[in-house]
């Protein structure tokens, strides 16, 4: 329903414009009346019409005075004059000031109606155009923020500041976080938060989504409830997530995007259900090893099947935490990871096999150690690596003297 006020000196036109009329039926609802100009202007400011119907003779503020006063600040509004004296002047006022009808009194009902009618559809058209130009300014924010943060930092134009401005998107601070979702549920809730908070925008890749933040979101996400719902729903839906450098400069946010990027192409090293930032980069490569080092297979492989061979869980967990936290600190890719693991898990388990002849199960473990190649992250390997381990001691520890001997030799 659009919003009706009646400005009127008179009760009677006031209360019987209010009855006689069918708002409702044209899709007018009348929430308010004003018994002179001042008081209509109040109740302007109280309730937004969409159309008042005016009076021009009136104590303390005419109607002309308040079309005038009314129209200054706002263009959109609808008029509809009311007057006594069919006079040119105020007609002619009356138009200077946009209004949409001039009726004399007594009024005709069913002029009135078809004045309302040719409103009605007025303001439809208006809301209508309304929502297309926001479509349309919305699509050209979104695709501005996208060439923004995918572009290049020499590539980025003089007038960018210039653009902000128009967009809204102008701040002191900017931070890019991107996040990995498979869901479009989980997808569109993440799009809810971050512009709920009104400090954010979501650009959509094919791969993953883009947070691009008006501020530090590092430090606001404890005080700001949108940014500390995003991270709880990190943490529950055991999401991917990077966030990286903040920056002052809107010309600088591909710098934040490429920080964000570098963290996230390391996501396999860490657990989901976490913001990774560069102090947890930093973290994991506190440890220097000497440029061109390489991760002994060998050595791993004899350590861990003396460990097994001994059936002592602890030594394993030991070395396992060891071979971990040096593939972590390795300069490898996610295959080459993998293929260092299954090489030392797949090579231990055979000289297994050599000393156990007898032991033909476990060939089982090494025709099903090719489903580490399929996990997304090294803590998951890790859990698998040490769960495959302790299935494989369970097996060898059965109780044979000779077993017994090696327990108590190690101990």
């Amino acid at each position: 329903m659009y919003k009706v006020i009646i400005v009127d000196d008179e009760p009677m036109i006031r209360k019987g414009l209010r009855a006689i009329i069918p708002w409702n039926e044209l899709g007018f609802e009348v929430v308010d009346i004003a018994k002179n100009g001042r008081d209509g202007y109040e109740k302007y400011q109280q309730h937004s019409p969409n159309l008042m119907i005016v009076d021009i003779k009136m104590p303390e503020m005419n109607g002309i005075t308040l079309l005038e006063k009314i129209r200054e600040e706002n263009e959109s509004i609808h008029f509809i004059i009311l007057s006594g004296y069919a006079e040119f002047d105020y007609a002619k006022k009356a138009i200077g000031c946009k209004c949409d009808g001039f009726l004399l009194k007594p009024l005709d009902e069913e002029e009135l109606i078809t004045h309302l009618k040719g409103i009605f559809q007025k303001l439809q058209n208006e809301k209508q155009l309304y929502h297309l130009l926001n479509e349309d300014k919305e699509k050209m924010r979104e695709e501005f923020m996208r060439k923004l943060v995918l572009s290049k930092h020499s590539d980025i134009g003089e007038d960018v500041k210039r653009l902000a401005d128009y967009y809204q998107v102008s701040s002191d601070t900017y931070q890019t976080a991107i996040l990995t979702i498979n869901d479009e549920e989980i997808s569109a809730k993440v799009k809810s938060i971050v512009e709920a908070s009104k400090r954010g925008f979501v650009i959509e890749k094919s791969e993953y989504l883009i947070l691009l933040f008006l501020e530090d979101f590092l430090s606001k996400h404890r005080t700001n409830i949108s940014f500390h719902q995003l991270i709880l729903l990190i943490k529950e839906q055991q999401l991917y997530a990077a966030i990286g450098d903040a920056v002052n400069r809107i010309e600088d946010i591909p710098d934040s995007y490429q920080s964000a990027l570098a963290i996230f192409e390391r996501k396999f090293f860490y657990p989901k259900g976490k913001l990774l930032s560069s102090k947890e980069l930093k973290a994991t490569f506190q440890v220097n090893y000497e440029q061109g080092t390489k991760i002994s297979i060998d050595s791993y492989v004899e350590r861990l099947y003396y460990s097994m061979d001994i059936v002592n869980m602890a030594a394993c967990e030991k070395i396992t935490n060891e071979l971990f936290e040096e593939l972590s600190h390795h300069d490898n890719s996610e295959l080459d990871v993998k293929k260092i693991i299954f090489h030392i898990y797949t090579n231990t388990i055979n000289k297994l096999l050599l000393a156990n002849p007898d032991l033909k199960s476990l060939h089982s473990f090494i025709t099903s150690a090719g489903d580490l190649f399929e996990m997304q992250s090294i803590p998951c390997i890790k859990q698998y690596f040490l769960k495959q381990i302790n299935q494989i001691l369970s097996m060898l520890d059965n109780g044979e003297p000779d077993v017994t001997l090696k327990k108590l030799i190690d101990l």
